[in-house]
């Protein structure tokens, strides 16, 4: 990839599963001319195909999407593009891209650090060959599994953090995903999926929209045909229905008969 493609547009591709984080992150490069978006796409496998039908320069990866990861996704490439990583990770993750001089921007994503990595793509040359070989050395330096121990939640110009400790449960609507705590809701930059795969153990999934936290459960009532109505431990008092989908793991992680 010569110097010289910066010069005329760079086609890009945006990977991720949720649509307001797509909408946010075209709006904020829609301020730089150079970057042609061509197409966005949702999950592992259209991620895939995409970039080695297309073969776009620039591809910003969420790494949590459905069917496998953005790790995953670069193993199968056989067109490898500059990678812009869009993560949620902690700061010794952050670490390891920076070791292996991969860029990434965490979520949510801000417009000074958003104009530090178009200035580096713009400033790259030869040389990227060895980047799966990169991906791989982070891979193998990385957990298996990071665990959740807080959740920021943006507040105008500042982050709060929420300790998971405090969080009743979590709810989907629609496009956003709230954070219950016992006396406040605040919406999120999150979706289920990924907070299902990195919470703490005591996090559950009870239902497509829910995952709830089983030490604020104040009540079990059986409900019909497998299915259970939790009374969470919040101001409120909210009832969450379960769906019958889930009734293995909730009989096994709250023990019941």
């Amino acid at each position: 990839m010569s110097g010289s493609l910066f010069q005329e547009a760079i086609t890009t591709l945006l990977v991720d599963d949720e649509e307001m984080a797509i909408h946010r992150l075209k709006k904020s490069l829609s301020a730089y001319p150079q970057i042609k978006i061509i197409g966005t796409v949702g999950d592992g496998p259209s991620a895939v195909a995409f970039i080695n039908q297309h073969r776009p320069d620039l591809v910003f990866l969420d790494i949590q999407i459905p069917a496998f990861n953005g790790f995953e996704v670069l193993n199968q490439l056989e067109h490898t593009p500059l990678i812009v990583f869009v993560t949620a990770y902690e700061e010794y993750a952050i670490r390891a891209f920076e070791k292996n001089s991969l860029d990434y921007l965490l979520k949510p994503v801000e417009d000074e650090r958003l104009a530090l990595t178009i200035k580096r793509i713009s400033e790259r040359r030869e040389g990227e060959g060895n980047m799966l070989e990169k991906i791989r050395k982070l891979i193998s330096e990385r957990e298996v599994k990071d665990v959740i121990s807080t959740i920021p939640v943006k507040k105008g110009d500042k982050i709060q953090l929420v300790h998971v400790g405090d969080i009743v449960f979590f709810e989907a609507k629609e496009k956003y995903v709230s954070v219950h705590t016992r006396d406040e809701e605040k919406l999120i930059e999150y979706s289920l999926s990924y907070l299902e795969d990195r919470l703490p153990p005591e996090f559950l999934r009870v239902h497509r929209s829910f995952i709830v936290n089983k030490l604020n459960i104040r009540e079990i009532q059986k409900y019909f045909k497998g299915t259970y109505i939790l009374v969470m431990n919040d101001a409120k008092g909210s009832k969450i229905k379960s769906a019958y989908s889930y009734l293995d793991t909730i009989k096994t992680k709250l023990l019941l008969p």
